[in-house]
């Protein structure tokens, strides 16, 4: 009977943490978050700035497809991109935090300090050029050509100059 009465007493005990809102159920949503903002990821005011533009590049993207397929040219398909890309980037985001977050014998790292910066403006180039791109087929006078062109050299190079600089003519 003893066997029985603790099996009870613990599940009282695991169901007050759910139903009461106990104080042992905050202690674990915080040891939750404190690992897995130093193993998995903690930049999430880059993650305001990529959702913006996501968002961005999916609402002109949609205008575009509607404006020159009608409703019909709308898909599943276009959805399953949709969250296909919002999956990637989390896996990107996640590679970039380790990368630049883990240690040798609690010693930081030095070998990948620059990755995060290159991978992050590598997802906000594209996300920009993309909207540009919708937003310059919907109607070319907004996004002037040179940006775009800027914005595809970074895209092949990687190189932030590019961003900067013009093309010798």
């Amino acid at each position: 009977m003893k066997f029985k009465a603790m099996i009870n007493t613990l599940y009282e005990y695991l169901s007050s943490m759910f139903t009461k809102g106990s104080t042992v159920f905050a202690v674990w949503f915080a040891i939750f978050a404190e690992l897995f903002s130093k193993y998995i990821f903690d930049d999430w005011k880059f993650v305001g700035f990529l959702f913006v533009l996501v968002m961005l590049d999916t609402f002109f993207g949609t205008w575009k497809a509607i404006k020159y397929g009608g409703w019909r040219s709308l898909s599943f398909t276009q959805a399953e991109r949709f969250i296909v890309k919002v999956f990637l980037y989390f896996g990107v985001l996640v590679l970039s935090h380790v990368l630049t977050s883990f240690t040798i014998h609690d010693k930081p790292n030095f070998l990948f300090t620059w990755i995060d910066v290159v991978l992050y403006g590598y997802m906000v180039a594209k996300e920009s050029l993309s909207a540009a791109r919708n937003i310059n087929a919907i109607d070319p006078a907004y996004v002037p050509p040179f940006i775009i062109k800027r914005l595809n050299k970074f895209m092949g190079s990687g190189n932030p100059a590019d961003l900067t600089k013009d093309d010798p003519e």
